[in-house]
């Protein structure tokens, strides 16, 4: 339970006995062998767990979060869904569970391929925006705006470059990555619902992991055999790399484990994204520790070395927030640091994301062909930097004879050159805003559970952050992202709304005290027993 806070209400002229001479009180009664009365000031201000006590001539009132809870659920306040009485929680894991299903298990309407999760995101999004349009929410994260922003923008620059055609293909995008936000966003609600999902989507990734340990084992894409084998569903890219056992699907002799997401690299990002944020959130149970390490030994068999790095990251920010409880101005310190190494390379190096791969153990011919991407695509994107190229635009890479194929593996540029800079920066600053509040873990109207959460998220996006340099995110990925920003936005406004709650609740609890004792009458504590009146 988190520590009670103690507000300071008003200073009244009465003489009641202080809290120390109160307890030397009741010691000398048990010395002599009598238990003070129930009507005692003994009883009245040390058993009465919601009472008002008087310290000196100052009138105290102690709540504690979950009373604030509780009280703000019964009201209706205190959430961002907390006005709908229905519990969404049976929704949102199905949504959960459809994300993770086979990219062959998706249908097409048109020229439109839609999968199970984007059919229920469109639901549930429709749904989220009328509870904010019921004004069930009363906090406006920045990145509840730049969500939407993000969508508009997208559909925007597509149309400007590829007229309708690119308004069909950016459109599904922009739609799955705002309505995905505004589904966690807004349909959260009751105390640690959140933890609940967080908890229920670890042991869903679980299942990923041991079904993307078949690739390895079979020495095949087991997965992606199965649907191929009921609807009939194949990729011509995968086949392809099959036959020529391309570094794609194998490395050193051994298929890499990738299950039902898109590439064994998204397959290495979900399961470090996930691995530290159950580590953080629930560091002190056997589950937490349990899911990083089953989720470190996913990404080695996945044989992504970003992912990798990304893990290594989010430990080391994991342990930096376990050995500093009390140091106020951690993040600022990290960010402050973050930012000068980074000032430090581009400034002095001639090749600074080769430099920056380099740094964090990537090997040097990956770390130069991540180069070669920046260079050729950092001449395209100055090229068209409002509304870049297009989805499908040409952007040279055969200009650089160190590219061996069109693959853009850095989503921050990948997506800088299909939707131009505003685009890029739009995304950047959706899942960054989420955290604009400040850190809340240290809020009292938070669980513990929903504080550790809050900061396993900021991390989770610290490590989206650095991977969005040198690996690109689509499918699965890309709804995740939305997903946890929305997540992380929901437990700020809840620590905000929460604590109005409780400042009403205060408001109330001081009228109703000052008034009794100006009236002559003394107080009655929360368990019956009377206060002694002013005299």
């Amino acid at each position: 339970m988190a520590s009670p806070v103690t507000y300071a209400v008003t200073s009244l002229p009465v003489h009641w006995r202080r809290p120390n001479e109160a307890g030397r009180a009741q010691r000398r009664a048990r010395g002599a062998g009598r238990r003070p009365g129930p009507r005692s000031p003994v009883c009245a201000k040390l058993r009465s767990s919601r009472g008002l006590t008087l310290s000196g001539r100052i009138l105290r009132t102690r709540i504690d979060a979950s009373s604030v809870a509780r009280q703000a659920r019964g009201r209706g306040v205190g959430f961002p869904a907390a006005g709908a009485k229905q519990d969404n929680e049976p929704q949102l894991k199905l949504l959960i569970c459809a994300i993770f299903l086979p990219e062959g298990l998706s249908f097409f309407i048109g020229d439109f391929r839609l999968s199970v999760a984007r059919v229920l995101i469109f639901v549930f999004a429709i749904m989220a925006l009328s509870q904010r349009g019921n004004g069930r929410s009363s906090v406006n994260v920045p990145s509840d705006s730049l969500a939407l922003i993000t969508g508009a923008w997208m559909m925007i620059a597509a149309t400007f470059t590829d007229g309708f055609t690119g308004l069909k293909g950016a459109g599904m995008d922009a739609i799955t990555f705002s309505g995905t936000y505004l589904v966690f966003r807004y349909t959260l609600g009751p105390v640690n619902s959140s933890v609940r999902l967080m908890y229920f989507a670890c042991k869903v990734v679980l299942v990923v992991i041991a079904v993307a340990m078949l690739d390895p084992l079979t020495g095949r894409l087991a997965t992606y055999d199965f649907i191929k084998g009921i609807t009939g569903y194949s990729k011509p890219a995968y086949e392809s790399a099959l036959v020529l056992q391309a570094e794609t699907l194998f490395r050193d002799g051994s298929i890499r484990a990738m299950g039902p997401l898109e590439h064994s690299i998204l397959f290495g990002a979900v399961c470090a994204w996930f691995g530290i944020a159950a580590l953080v959130t629930f560091r002190n149970k056997f589950f937490g520790w349990a899911m990083a390490i089953i989720a470190l030994v996913a990404i080695l068999f996945s044989q992504a070395k970003s992912p990798l790095l990304a893990f290594g990251i989010g430990a080391l920010l994991a342990g930096y927030y376990s050995i500093t409880p009390r140091f106020t101005s951690r993040w600022k310190l990290a960010g402050l640091s973050a930012t000068a190494l980074l000032a430090t390379v581009f400034t002095f190096s001639g090749s600074p994301i080769a430099t920056l791969v380099r740094l964090v153990g990537v090997s040097p011919e990956s770390a130069w062909y991540r180069q070669a991407i920046w260079d050729v695509g950092t001449t395209v994107v100055l090229g068209s930097p409002l509304f870049g190229i297009g989805i499908n635009g040409d952007w040279d890479w055969q200009s650089h004879g160190a590219l061996v194929s069109g693959s853009v593996d850095a989503f921050w540029l990948a997506f800088a050159m299909s939707y131009g800079i505003p685009g890029s920066l739009l995304v950047l600053a959706t899942i960054v805003g989420a955290c604009m509040l400040g850190s809340v873990d240290r809020s009292p109207y938070l669980t513990r559970e929903e504080g550790r959460l809050s900061t396993a998220l900021g991390i989770v996006v610290a490590m989206t952050v650095v991977l969005g340099f040198i690996v690109h995110f689509w499918g699965i990925c890309w709804i995740l992202i939305a997903a946890l920003a929305g997540v992380r936005a929901h437990l700020a406004e809840a620590a905000v709304v929460r604590g109005r709650a409780a400042r009403v609740s205060n408001a109330q609890r001081e009228a109703a005290a000052v008034g009794l004792l100006k009236s002559g009458r003394g107080w009655t504590g929360a368990r019956g027993m009377r206060a002694p009146t002013a005299r």
